[in-house]
């Protein structure tokens, strides 16, 4: 018996190895094509190469070189196919030909799924636009007209379509009038790459469509494909919690349920994320756990051999990953909750780590980019931190003869209650252990994480297994007993309006959230090998609590040092910065001032205030900035101040200046902005020209424009006119400055400047030449959307040099402390020249 056991454990220990070491392995070459990108053929020549020395090894019985030698090739396996997701297109991908321009196009292909109906939301604030209803059409490219014929040209993509009504289905053949866009990468460091993202998801070609009647049907449906069954479920199950659901919670279901979030309420997803609890809202293992639980408790009832359960929840575990398209985070709990079904069905103990370790590697089989995207690594790094916390406690965790006698004979009403207390502690000390080892990898994606994840996540995970629970009873009464649908759908509805209010509540009356810059990427990496060594080692040889603390509050304490570090350096240096923020059409610029005071002339777009206020935060964060000693709104125009309410959120702020005529004569939207700002308990004061700000002793903060009267004329020819010398280098900063307010600066003595920001977004309407030849500067910065405002780089001598941020992005000017000249880099090209 002894000699069974032992050799059933080293079997195990066997098959334990290889697999958990296939993760790091495959991983390892994923990453490695990410950052060298390493060309096609010499994966194939590397992956050739070493499973023919692992063939050799193996055959004359080198067992560890061999092993070495194969999971070497699992890397280079790996990196072969990150390469090809990554680069490997078909010559007629219709993206190769795009830009991030609009361009119109002719196409025909097919509907590849019913469309989702996205309907208009209400604007959150003064600021934002109401969209239209729309709808999203997956569509495959079969066709571009060019001239007079029609081309090959192929690619998946969605058509965004306004309107009311859609007729369109799956399979259909159509012909699509619409305006063609290609993602477009980053324009600022740290900033969202849409880019990056829909070459991950490769689908890089973005079709909008202003009116329904741009899609035309061209032919009858595709003959029947496997995948049609699959749509009309999916379809169906949509339709139903539409229907059944009142309005108002149908969003969240579709979102907990099938993670859709289209129909969800701006509102409710807004309170979700400032509460910490937008996880819930993420298809996760979370919810197939919980669903599977609620189906093997039912299936158990089912007459027959013991494994009959199992099997049936594998199926409908893979039917249920199928509904929902897969995901990253279904697909490993799927991976999870199988291993459990196949070690029932073949009476086997499941391993949890080869399950997980199997997962990562599917998960990177399907989508080799998947390794960088946020939601699959929280979603890994959760479950395995709740892994840990079950291995440790069953470890230390110490049987009492003598407790469990008593607890026994206790009155079932207090074992009840010790029970439910029991299951609540737990659940509370589980979301604080995922909380703190997520927070780093939390911080660094988001730069925003909220305490209440901690009290909340276990409180609401009762109401949302309900809700699911109840979804799944719902569909089933609906096609059995469909006359018991609204009794059950009300069922359900109780346990989402409990979730909803109970979000509400705490954002309204208690809601935190903690915003920062996040720690540094070699921080973040450091930290989860140094928490993943401790975790093994506290397992696995008992490494003590104490040292185990202790190691993590070193690394803890190297980060602090790093980030005292940093501070230090900031507000010890001399030099000047001037950035401008690539925000569209809208104006953000940046000043760094030395000694580690920081200055903010304007942040808003035109269109979308979150935008601008996502791109100026990360830049901000990029810089480790964490305080604005001043903000300037240079005019009453919401492209210039609309992202700033949000920014006010995420930043302290000084002061806040803008001109006389603002505050005394103030639109409906500025009315609105003062009071936001006068409630925030933000000092609001007024600059007239002639006046300096007091910010360091060597730089001249200079305010040339309006007069406290102003001038006739829009809001724009009274904008601050913003005048910022440093060691001899200027840097001028007009706003929308136009006639007549242009003849009002030019009129007095011409300044010559080294740096101007085009008036009005370079607009031709602002009449800027007699400006520009006022002030002579060597380079002219347009803060546009559109990439045609663009001069001559190669300028003749004493001619201006032009960049755009639509077209460059991101734009720095330094002035150092010695007076050399200005150095001029941007985003997308890097260091320019400098300015002499």
């Amino acid at each position: 018996m002894a000699s069974s056991q032992t050799s059933s454990a080293r079997r195990e220990r066997t098959i334990y190895r290889p697999l958990v070491l296939l993760a790091p392995a495959i991983t390892l070459g994923v990453i490695g094509d990410a950052f060298l990108q390493v060309s096609m053929p010499l994966w194939l020549v590397l992956l050739g190469s070493l499973l023919v020395l692992w063939g050799l090894l193996w055959s004359r019985r080198s067992e560890r070189s061999a092993s070495v030698t194969l999971l070497l090739a699992v890397a280079a396996f790996g990196g072969m196919l990150h390469h090809g997701h990554w680069n490997l297109y078909r010559s007629t991908e219709l993206s190769r030909g795009l830009s991030a321009d609009k361009q119109p196009v002719a196409l025909q292909g097919t509907v590849l799924d019913y469309p989702r109906f996205l309907p208009a939301k209400s604007p959150a604030s003064a600021f934002e636009f109401e969209l239209p209803n729309q709808w999203k059409v997956p569509f495959r490219i079969r066709q571009i007209r060019s001239g007079a014929t029609w081309e090959v040209a192929s690619g998946d993509t969605e058509i965004y379509v306004s309107g009311d009504t859609l007729d369109v289905r799956p399979g259909q053949s159509i012909l699509v009038f619409a305006q063609a866009t290609c993602s477009e990468a980053a324009l600022n460091p740290g900033e969202f790459d849409f880019a990056d993202w829909a070459r991950a998801n490769r689908r890089r070609t973005f079709l909008r469509s202003g009116f329904s009647q741009c899609l035309q049907e061209t032919g009858a449906p595709t003959r029947w494909s496997l995948w049609d069954p699959i749509r009309d479920v999916r379809h169906y199950v949509s339709g139903e919690l539409a229907a059944a659901i009142p309005p108002g919670l149908d969003g969240l279901a579709e979102t907990i349920f099938l993670g859709r979030r289209e129909r969800l309420a701006d509102a409710t997803d807004e309170a979700f994320r400032q509460t910490g609890t937008v996880h819930l809202l993420a298809l996760s293992g979370l919810h197939l756990g919980i669903l599977a639980l609620v189906a093997y408790w039912l299936l158990r009832f089912l007459p027959g051999p013991a494994w009959l359960p199992a099997a049936c929840l594998l199926l409908m575990t893979v039917a249920y990953v199928i509904l929902v398209d897969a995901r990253p985070p279904i697909v490993r709990a799927s991976i999870l909750v199988g291993a459990f079904c196949v070690a029932m069905i073949l009476y086997r103990r499941p391993m949890f780590w080869n399950s997980l370790a199997a997962a990562w590697v599917l998960v990177l089989c399907w989508n080799p980019t998947e390794i960088f995207q946020a939601g699959t690594q929280l979603s890994f790094v959760a479950v395995a931190s709740l892994a840990w916390l079950a291995g440790y406690q069953t470890m230390t965790k110490e049987a009492d003869p003598l407790q469990n006698l008593i607890e026994i004979t206790r009155p079932w009403p207090v074992k009840c209650w010790r029970h439910v207390v029991h299951w609540f502690g737990g659940m509370f000390v589980a979301s604080l252990v995922v909380w703190l080892v997520t927070l780093p990898l939390v911080l660094f994606h988001f730069h925003a994480a909220s305490p209440w994840t901690i009290i909340l996540s276990p409180i609401l995970i009762l109401p949302m297994g309900c809700a699911l629970a109840g979804m799944l009873l719902l569909l089933a009464v609906s096609m059995a007993v469909p006359v018991a649908t609204p009794w059950m759908a009300w069922l359900v509805s109780c346990p989402l309006w409990a979730m909803q209010e109970t979000v509400t509540f705490t954002q309204q009356h208690a809601g935190f959230m903690l915003w920062s810059a996040g720690p540094p990427a070699w921080w973040v990496i450091g930290f989860y090998g140094v928490a993943g060594i401790v975790g093994c080692l506290m397992i696995t040889c008992r490494f003590p609590m104490r040292w185990s603390v202790a190691v993590v509050a070193l690394w803890l304490t190297v980060g602090f040092v790093w980030g005292t570090v940093q501070a230090i350096e900031s507000s010890t240096r001399d030099d000047l910065v001037c950035t401008f923020v690539s925000v569209g059409h809208g104006t953000c610029v940046l000043v760094e001032l030395p000694e580690g005071r920081n200055l903010l002339y304007d942040c808003g777009r035109l269109g979308s205030p979150k935008r601008a206020c996502q791109s100026l935060s990360a830049v901000l964060w990029s810089k480790g900035i964490q305080h604005l000693d001043a903000v300037i709104i240079s005019h009453d125009d919401a492209d210039h101040y609309n992202g700033l309410p949000e920014i006010l959120e995420r930043f302290s702020v000084g002061a806040i200046y803008c001109s006389d005529l603002m505050e005394k004569i103030p639109s409906n939207l500025v009315s609105v902005l003062l009071d936001d700002i006068r409630q925030r308990g933000i000092p609001l004061r007024t600059l007239t020209a002639g006046r300096s700000l007091q910010a360091h002793p060597d730089v001249d903060l200079t305010i040339l424009h309006p007069t406290r009267k102003g001038v006739l004329g829009r809001d724009n020819a009274n904008s601050i006119v913003l005048l910022i010398e440093y060691q001899g280098r200027r840097i001028l900063l007009p706003g929308d400055l136009e006639s007549p307010g242009t003849e009002a600066v030019i009129v007095e003595r011409p300044i010559d400047c080294d740096v101007v920001m085009a008036p009005h977004h370079g607009s031709q309407h602002s009449h800027a030449e007699s400006f520009y030849r006022w002030c002579q500067p060597e380079w002219i910065v347009v803060s546009s959307g559109s990439r045609d405002i663009l001069g001559p780089k190669e300028a003749e001598p004493g001619e201006s040099v032009w960049l755009n941020t639509a077209a460059s992005g991101m734009i720095e000017i330094r002035l150092s402390a010695d007076g050399r000249p200005a150095e001029v880099t941007s985003w997308q090209d890097g260091p320019l020249m400098v300015v002499e």
